[in-house]
């Protein structure tokens, strides 16, 4: 089968705390990103098509890289995330480290 994803995912293993569309503060661990958007493993799954605000704490930038973004797939283990607005730097830095290693 053929990629379809417009940028390359990078593994991970970053803690998130997210808002979804009740405002409630919810936990996951990022296990995969990319510039064009992530998954977060949760079982505080939101409803596809609702937007998320996280804050990813990256322990090896030493600082919280944030994301906004919209839910496009759900699955047991958490739920996909386009981005929708980012800390474009953040996540530019957060893929350069996670590939040097």
């Amino acid at each position: 089968m053929q990629e379809k994803r417009a940028f390359e995912r990078t593994a991970v293993d970053i803690r998130t705390l997210f808002r979804g569309g009740n405002g409630d503060n919810l936990r996951g661990r990022v296990s995969d990103i990319s510039m064009g958007g992530m998954f977060i493993e949760t079982a505080a799954q939101q409803r596809i098509g609702s937007y998320i605000l996280a804050d990813l704490d990256v322990d090896s930038l030493g600082k919280v890289v944030w994301a906004q973004g919209r839910v496009v797939r759900v699955t047991p283990l958490g739920m996909a995330i386009e981005f929708a607005r980012l800390d474009a730097r953040g996540i530019q830095s957060l893929l350069e480290f996670s590939r040097q290693r």
